[in-house]
């Protein structure tokens, strides 16, 4: 490689190749150079480190005088002397200085599809329980740190809150690790984790009646019929909200989920039931005099979307209800009631969306046979049907 005294004059002098580069040697501090391109030119330090060649950028001809490169250089190839890569030691001081909210980005802006639900929850416990750690470091965050402020999180807000606060902390910082190995391990390890009960039970069947008579009594028929669609289904309240007229097909008797929780991807198709079928064409012909303009099969004026969101009753219709109960406590309804239908789980797993068993064979060579499905749809359905 041409060798040249490394002043300002003799750089500007430099010409750039058409293609490729080219690198020139300083006649006087072994490994100092400058490297040339089509349009740039670059001061560099160069060595050998374990018999590998180590090239380390120091900074641009014009931005940086050739006295500071120089000096940079000396200081480069001193590391370097000592066998120390100054590449990895810039790779990891960029490790340890990326911030909480750093991380909380990257994982925000990461290919993975999740759901909105997912998200919001994450937003949130940045939000509400971190927000005061999103400038630190995440290397600067220790285990001691992160223990006594679980612990916190649960005696203000709560166990559920203090869990999901530390699994999306866990979250940013795992995904942090995959681009800055040099971060220490993830001080989630020392949280003591909440004990998580499920907080929607199923009704029991004794009380499906009395729950009947109860949903009756409501003086909303959007909302009647909001709840005993998702008791005959077992859909999740966001999906159920979310049907849109265009997704029922009246002459196939189905009902197109297009985002699911796991996303477009986890789409499917329900059969419906005789009943489901009645309780849709209700809805549809109230809706007529009701919102004659809306898209949506469950619409509301009080809602930023159009349908209805998170129905929730009045202090005085909680007290007249006989079998109090959440929403999400419909689905767990429905799934007690097809198992005690005799549903396969396999039929079970399908008609809720759930994912069929990782590594059972079985599983795998099961296909969608709408026609089957409906059958086991109207089985659960007339088992319903019967206690109420």
């Amino acid at each position: 490689m041409p060798i040249i005294k490394i002043i300002k004059g003799a750089v500007d002098k430099l010409t750039h190749p058409s293609e490729g580069q080219k690198l020139f040697m300083d006649e006087a501090l072994k490994g100092f150079g400058v490297l040339i391109s089509a349009n740039t030119k670059s001061y560099v330090a160069q060595r050998d480190i374990g018999g590998r060649t180590v090239r380390v950028t120091l900074g641009r001809h014009g931005v940086m005088t050739t006295a500071q490169a120089r000096r940079y250089a000396e200081e480069a190839l001193g590391l370097m002397r000592r066998g120390i890569n100054p590449n990895e030691q810039k790779r990891a001081a960029q490790g340890r200085s990326i911030t909480l909210q750093e991380a909380a980005d990257l994982y925000l802006q990461s290919n993975k599809p999740r759901a909105e639900k997912t998200i919001k929850g994450f937003r949130d416990a940045m939000r509400l329980h971190l927000k005061d750690w999103l400038a630190t470091p995440l290397a600067e965050i220790t285990r001691k740190m992160i223990y006594d402020r679980h612990r916190r999180i649960g005696d203000i807000s709560g166990p559920y809150a203090a869990n999901a606060t530390m699994r999306a902390f866990r979250a940013a910082y795992n995904g942090a690790m995959r681009l800055h190995e040099e971060l220490p391990p993830n001080p989630t390890i020392s949280v003591d984790w909440f004990s998580e009960y499920r907080r929607s039970a199923a009704i029991p069947a004794e009380q499906l009646a009395d729950w009947h008579k109860d949903i009756q009594a409501l003086s909303n028929p959007i909302r009647q019929t909001f709840y005993l669609l998702i008791l005959f289904t077992g859909l999740r309240r966001e999906s159920a909200a979310e049907i849109r007229w265009e997704h029922v097909d009246f002459n196939k008797g189905t009902l197109l989920i297009p985002k699911p929780k796991g996303g477009k991807k986890r789409a499917f198709t329900l059969p419906l039931s005789d009943l489901l079928i009645e309780i849709l064409l209700r809805r549809q012909v109230e809706n007529e005099k009701l919102t004659p303009d809306s898209p949506w099969a469950f619409p509301s004026d009080k809602s930023k979307t159009g349908h209805i969101a998170e129905p929730k009753l009045t202090p005085a219709q909680k007290a007249s209800l006989v079998v109090p109960f959440s929403v999400h406590g419909l689905r767990h309804t429905w799934i007690t009631a097809a198992n005690a239908a005799g549903l396969s789980p396999y039929d079970i797993k399908m008609l809720t969306n759930h994912m069929l068993p990782k590594g059972d064979v079985t599983a795998g060579y099961i296909g969608l046979h709408m026609e089957a499905l409906r059958a086991s749809q109207q089985r659960v359905t007339d088992y319903l049907r019967g206690l109420i």
